[in-house]
């Protein structure tokens, strides 16, 4: 657009229908919120911890391996940006922050977590000029549960999540030329329309010895979220598998893959991961990393962790990852308690 034709709507005005639609057509990528965005001890491990599952997190990443847990809560935060770029006319990502309060036993879960995503998308006509535009969405969900699980035979478990999801979706505009930390931060001011919806999550966690393999699908009723009358964005259905391998009772070394890819703001994505864990007495150190596969040129995560047991069956934990392309880089910390 030139510098002659009309304004721009400023974030959070009202815009015609015609870039509401091209608005929601870039928030359509933003319902990812794909499985790398809660988890500090999954996430030091890469993300490979579907078939590990082993605390209350499991009631996000599988919850078919609570099974295996005798009591188990967590306190969880973490956050995760996703593509960052200084470069103007490669201004693009997703800024992630998720809080997770969960409690298990090896029947039941409760759990309640937030995913917040702003995404801001490239700029629009030339960087330089007076109206160039990014386009900027929000996405907020609230996810409560209860988690229902069964073992059908030795070393055969399946479990259930049955959620409500209170889900607000806001689209705006921002000058393309601010830097992409002030569009984040016009994105989570952005006011939306909300929704609940119910959805479900199903995992499967089948053990022989010291190997572990498991599935685990999430949105399966892909909930949907009202941003204007005529428009939506909703969760993607995803499925990922994982294996695990015990060789010894204080090391365990995993691997995930996505068994379908998922939109985002930085094209599709289907991640492979692999991660190790080792418990030394009181410390437990932890490392991984990941790919995406539907990358051109894919550019590893690597990620780190650690936890301390501060008393009998109270751990801290911490994580941090990056990549040498501004991949996913984030940190987290939990507080973790149980017996297993």
């Amino acid at each position: 657009m030139s510098a002659a034709g009309p304004p721009w709507p400023r974030p959070g005005t009202h815009s015609v229908p015609l870039v509401v639609l091209f608005l929601l057509v870039s928030a359509g990528r933003v319902d990812a919120q794909v499985f790398e965005t809660v988890g500090v001890r999954a996430l030091g491990m890469g993300g490979a911890f579907v078939a590990v599952a082993d605390d209350a997190t499991a009631i996000y990443w599988n919850p078919a391996g609570l099974t295996d847990v005798f009591f188990s809560g967590v306190l969880d935060v973490q956050r995760t940006d996703t593509r960052l770029d200084p470069d103007p006319l490669r201004r693009e990502g997703t800024s992630e922050f998720t809080t997770l309060a969960a409690i298990a036993t090896p029947t039941r879960g409760l759990s309640y977590y937030r995913l917040r995503s702003w995404q801001v998308d490239r700029v629009s006509g030339d960087a330089g000029a007076e109206h160039a535009t990014a386009s900027l969405t929000s996405l907020v969900t609230h996810h409560a549960g209860v988690t229902l699980v069964q073992r059908f035979a030795p070393g055969l478990t399946i479990a259930t999540v049955l959620k409500a999801v209170h889900g607000t979706v806001a689209v705006g505009t921002g000058t393309g030329t601010t830097p992409i930390r002030e569009l984040f931060a016009q994105a989570s001011e952005l006011a939306g329309r909300s929704t609940i919806q119910l959805d479900l999550d199903v995992g499967v966690m089948i053990g022989v010895g010291a190997i572990k393999v498991a599935l685990v699908g999430r949105n399966l009723r892909e909930p949907e979220f009202a941003a204007a009358d005529d428009v939506a964005a909703s969760l993607e259905r995803q499925f990922r598998a994982g294996l695990a391998v015990h060789p010894t009772g204080s090391l365990v070394v995993a691997v995930d893959v996505d068994l379908g890819s998922t939109d985002t703001a930085a094209g599709p994505r289907r991640a492979v991961a692999v991660g190790t864990e080792q418990r030394i007495g009181w410390l437990i150190v932890r490392a991984g990393g990941r790919v995406n596969l539907e990358d051109d040129r894919p550019e590893p995560i690597a990620t780190i962790g650690l936890s301390l047991e501060i008393l009998s069956g109270v751990w801290l934990d911490g994580q941090v990852s990056g990549g040498r392309d501004n991949g996913d880089r984030g940190w987290g910390v939990s507080a973790r308690v149980g017996v297993l």
